[in-house]
């Protein structure tokens, strides 16, 4: 449906104080189409790092939680906190571009369309 799609970024973090800035900073700046994206939100669910993780993503994220330290329940909870209409999973091994959100969101929409029914519309770059 046009530029409605807001895209959820759900960032799966563990003990990456030296990289988080950098890699949230590309998720907040991302190259948006209006025909294809309206909006970006960041949630940030974390491993219980003990280093300054959380505390460097706060700038950046929209929501942050805390979750046990096991991938899927990361996964979990930050769909459950995803507000947007297309859900993408990313973790330290994602190659954070300009156009990621703009490439998930093309993705759900031609994925929609081959399918026909409705998409369980998470989409994992990791």
């Amino acid at each position: 449906s046009g530029g409605m799609t807001q895209v959820s970024f759900v960032g799966l973090t563990d003990h990456e104080e030296h990289t988080i800035s950098r890699r949230l900073w590309g998720l907040r700046h991302q190259r948006l189409d209006q025909d294809v994206v309206r909006a970006v939100e960041i949630v940030v669910v974390d491993a219980q790092s003990t280093d300054r993780t959380l505390l460097l993503a706060v700038p950046f994220a929209d929501a942050l939680a805390v979750a046990v330290p096991d991938r899927a329940a990361q996964e979990d909870l930050g769909r459950r906190i995803a507000s947007g209409d297309v859900v993408v999973v990313v973790d330290a091994h994602t190659e954070i571009t300009p156009w990621l959100a703009e490439q998930a969101a093309v993705e759900a929409m031609v994925e929609a369309t081959v399918d026909g029914a409705a998409v369980e519309r998470t989409l994992v770059f990791a």
